[in-house]
């Protein structure tokens, strides 16, 4: 069936586009013969054949409609799909229930649209000089822009539709002020579905306005953010696996909605020839090749964290259709394999319509498997609810762990996933990058090495060890895991120097177009990083904000959920990055400290953060999230005062020493500064034969003269 279409989004110009789904032995002869051209073997040119034109409005319509159909058979199949509920039980209604997940596909392809067109102005696009986007960069904008809009419309819709299905009230009793002011901010999903919407609109007005790819990644990075909020309440968070199936469900999206987005935006491209699109095919291959992994792996996550057991598969609909859509990626995999291997690396103008053919089928293909993700998300799973005995342990996600130990709080382990992986990436690449600096026979300090690599290993002992565990339960412990994380694993990492190994092991760019190393010199420069640098911002957000966070109810809001949890982590983790980076940091900055303003910085900080340690140990109450501690408590905790005490203890003994190794290693720094400032200046006396000490002596000697006349 052809898919071609002589009619353009904006501008209202109409283009020939000759995009059809080919038979797929006919697109394996036509990819054999390569480059031997359009000739055949006996020198003869082939006739071209052309296919007759559709609108491309019609079948992204047939597509939607056949996507729509596709979650409907698989509601049906796992159970989503409507039933007339027993008399006196609430029924908001065939509309409702089967509007939601329809609306959540609709919403999902806004996302994925607005994702796509912002991929390519950002990244895939041939961009202008400095930065500046091109001339088909805007109109993607602008694409950017109106499906954004279009994306924040749906979202609010959803969130109605929602909110109705979860009352059990029909659209009209939902759609008054009284229902949605009382209700619509106090479920997660409706909640993020508000959120979606705002932050939508703020994507549209920002593609509207911007003209930089700078910006363009930006509000990318926005839209990414924006689409992974449903994910963080999901069916996993009560299924006893909270950190596998947050991490697999934000993985799932991300990696999702990058791939079908970029293909999207690059199949509409080629089909409309803007631009030659070899050097964006493979820049998108690679990206591509990073989304594959993420949606594969979490999805095997997400499968782990919804059903009890692999029959399960066979047995229940919901595993019937996780199996169906195994197959689905597995067919992905290799059409974009084809495409990384035997179309992305031969591309040219006159070859554009092979990889606009081989998208339009794996477009097609991600179609059906955003549609059976829908269902999935829209089913109740199988899996069983964890049944805990306690509401603390119901709470924490796992039984309460035993008294600590040397043994079970240092080598203990339950795995955080997101941390875990996480760290491995960046180690991986950090010797990446050291190998591919020694293969052309650059050098790069042992030391260095040995720093990020021991950073990354506190990184995973502070959350994926015992302390991760007892962290949650015990004050003490709490502000043990905290110090650590938020003072010795930054410490360790910033001497790493992960900024400038990149800088030196990323080949530039050619042309216009922004790499990898550009976009990390852009970042270095850009003002966030100015922000983020700022002594005054650093000093808040890593001293004062202890104030903020333990001192106040927010404490005992994060530790309530798993996100808030992550949140924490993170926080100790980037705001002790961003103060050592500015106090000892090899790695470039916007605006350098000078010796003595950081030791000035460091000093305060240790003043305040023991003016909280001092706090800690005085107080004559739990002062310490009481809501949370209070609840979530395992016998052995005999005093909760008693352990809020010891933490403060902790906190004032574990900040001493790195804080005296942080002064050790300025005053190297410094000394070190000096020296080659003296070594600087003897270069340049030797060189100009001491001309400025001259200049400076005959200045002294004229005012001596000066003052011996006036005398």
């Amino acid at each position: 069936m052809p898919i071609v279409s002589n009619s353009s989004g904006i501008g209202g110009r109409r283009i020939p586009l000759d995009v059809t789904l080919p038979d797929p032995l006919a697109l394996a002869r036509e990819l054999r013969v390569g480059s031997r051209g359009a000739s055949g073997a006996s020198g003869m040119t082939k006739p071209t054949v052309r296919t007759p034109s559709t609108p491309l409005g019609l079948v992204t319509l047939a597509l939607v409609i056949a996507m729509v159909s596709v979650l409907m058979v698989s509601l049906v199949i796992t159970g989503g799909s409507y039933s007339a509920p027993a008399p006196g039980l609430p029924d908001p209604g065939a509309l409702v229930v089967w509007g939601t997940p329809i609306l959540r596909l609709l919403t999902d392809l806004a996302a994925i649209a607005t994702i796509g067109w912002l991929l390519a102005a950002s990244v895939l696009d041939p961009a202008g000089k400095g930065g500046v986007v091109s001339s088909t960069g805007r109109r993607d904008l602008m694409r950017a822009a109106i499906a954004a809009f279009i994306w924040a419309t749906l979202s609010i819709t959803q969130m109605i539709f929602a909110l109705a299905n979860i009352l059990g009230l029909s659209l009209s009793e939902t759609f008054t002020p009284q229902v949605i002011s009382t209700f619509a901010n106090e479920i997660p999903l409706t909640r993020a579905l508000i959120a979606i919407s705002v932050l939508a609109l703020v994507i549209g007005v920002g593609a509207l306005v911007s003209a930089t790819t700078g910006a363009a990644l930006s509000w990318l990075v926005v839209a990414l953010v924006a689409a992974s909020l449903p994910s963080l309440g999901g069916h996993g968070a009560g299924l006893g696996d909270h950190a596998v199936a947050l991490t697999a469900g934000i993985a799932h999206v991300l990696g999702a909605f990058l791939w079908v987005g970029g293909l999207f935006a690059l199949a509409i491209h080629a089909a409309r020839k803007d631009f030659p699109i070899q050097k964006a095919v493979q820049r998108f291959s690679s990206i591509a090749l990073v989304a594959f992994i993420f949606v594969a792996v979490s999805g095997l996550a997400n499968a782990y964290t919804r059903l009890d057991s692999i029959s399960q598969l066979i047995t229940t609909g919901y595993g019937q259709i996780t199996l169906a859509k195994v197959v689905v990626l597995v067919g992905l995999g290799a059409i974009a394999w084809i495409i990384r291997t035997r179309i992305s690396q031969s591309l040219t103008t006159s070859r554009t319509w092979i990889f606009a053919r081989v998208a339009s089928i794996e477009l097609l293909v991600m179609g059906l498997a955003v549609a059976l993700g829908v269902a999935l998300a829209s089913s109740a799973p199988p899996r069983i609810e964890t049944q805990f005995t306690s509401i603390g342990e119901s709470l924490l996600g796992f039984s309460y762990p035993p008294a600590p130990t040397v043994t079970s709080v240092v080598f203990g382990f339950r795995l955080d996933p997101l941390f875990f992986t996480g760290a491995l990436i960046a180690a991986g690449l950090y010797c990446f990058g050291v190998a591919r600096l020694r293969s052309r026979g650059d050098t790069w300090p042992i030391g260095r090495t040995i720093s990020w690599l021991l950073g990354i290993s506190v990184v995973i002992w502070c959350t994926n060890s015992g302390i991760a565990t007892y962290s949650q339960v015990s004050v003490s412990l709490h502000m043990t895991e905290h110090m650590v994380m938020a003072m010795f694993a930054p410490i360790l990492l910033v001497l790493g120097a992960p900024a400038t190994l990149a800088l030196r092991a990323i080949k530039p760019s050619h042309g216009n177009e922004r790499g990898p190393r550009e976009w990390l010199v852009w970042f270095l420069h850009s003002w966030p990083t100015r922000i983020l640098t700022n002594p005054f911002y650093v000093f808040f957000i890593y001293v004062i904000g202890l104030y903020g966070l333990y001192l106040t109810p927010a404490f005992g809001w994060l530790m309530g959920s798993h996100v808030g949890h992550v949140y924490m982590q993170l926080h100790f983790l980037f705001a002790g990055y961003l103060f050592y980076w500015i106090i000892i940091g090899i790695d470039p900055r916007p605006k350098p400290l000078p010796y003595w303003g950081r030791f000035m910085l460091l000093l305060m900080a240790i003043s305040v953060h023991g003016f909280f340690a001092v706090i800690l140990m005085m107080s004559t109450d739990l002062s310490l999230a009481p809501e949370w501690y209070s609840i979530v408590r395992p016998p052995w905790v005999t005093d909760l005062l008693a352990d809020s005490e010891t933490g403060g203890q902790i906190a004032w003994a574990l900040a001493e020493i790195p804080s005296v190794l942080v002064m050790v290693v300025i005053s190297i720094q410094w000394a070190r500064n000096d020296d080659r400032e003296s070594k600087r200046n003897d270069r340049q006396a030797d060189r100009d034969g001491n001309a400025e000490m001259n200049a400076y002596n005959d200045r002294l000697a004229q005012l001596a003269e000066h003052d011996r006349r006036n005398s």
